[in-house]
């Protein structure tokens, strides 16, 4: 089973760890400008900022700015605020918001399960790949849905059957970015070795539906707590 996480700081601390490998793995370094589409509370963002360092800029995107408070504190509390920027904007439609070939990397961190109409899904690759530099690539790391375990099935449906959210299987992400052009794709599956323990599991519900989750998975945590699925990341790259 490996390390069980038995506090929240231990957990906070832990996805931190795995979103900043997850920054490395996909190549971000130095000098580069990175748009980070559907950035919500900003952990990604800090992660990626981390990496292209006071020389590259990031600009994090999103829909609205609900989170813009936790986002300011993270990118205030991790030192990068003078090289990332909040957009508040629709990522299937930046035009006028951001121009032509403006970024180095364009990347999303559990975005596309958040999306309120999946259908927009061809759009928003287009739009990513119309602000992408030639040469530059395209990372979208979402979960995966193949689940090893009873722990990450429970994680997977508090998600999707409790908090509503949308998985695209990884050869659709493929379909729509091979359409719209992009080269080189790639599909990587990474398996974090986070496990919650079910008190951990259970501090971290979302209040709004704790009475629900409790009720129809509170059984399954206390037997099996939860873990972290995989996930998948797919790649491709803007021909030169």
């Amino acid at each position: 089973m490996g390390w069980v996480i038995i506090s929240s700081k231990q957990l906070e601390a832990a996805v931190h760890r795995m979103r900043l490998r997850l920054a490395e793995h996909i190549g971000g370094q130095k000098f580069m400008t990175v748009v980070d589409a559907g950035c919500g509370p900003g952990g990604f963002t800090v992660c990626v900022a981390r990496l292209v360092g006071e020389s590259g800029k990031v600009l994090a995107i999103d829909i609205s700015n609900e989170y813009l408070k936790e986002f300011n504190k993270n990118v205030n509390k991790s030192g990068v605020k003078k090289h990332v920027r909040f957009i508040q904007a629709d990522v299937a439609n930046l035009k006028g918001v951001i121009l032509d070939n403006a970024a180095d990397m364009v990347v999303s961190y559990r975005f596309l399960e958040e999306l309120k109409h999946p259908e927009d899904l061809p759009k928003i690759i287009e739009e990513l790949k119309r602000i992408l530099k030639q040469g530059g690539k395209m990372s979208i790391i979402e979960l995966s849905t193949k689940t090893e375990n009873e722990a990450e099935r429970i994680y997977v449906r508090l998600h999707r059957d409790i908090g509503g959210d949308h998985f695209f299987d990884e050869s659709e992400i493929a379909y729509y970015m091979k359409r719209a052009g992009l080269t080189n794709i790639q599909v990587e599956t990474l398996k974090p070795n986070i496990w919650f323990s079910p008190d951990v599991a259970k501090e971290n519900l979302w209040e709004e539906f704790r009475e629900q989750i409790l009720a129809e998975l509170g059984p399954s945590i206390d037997k099996h707590g939860m873990k972290y699925p995989p996930l998948i990341l797919v790649s491709g790259y803007k021909q030169a």
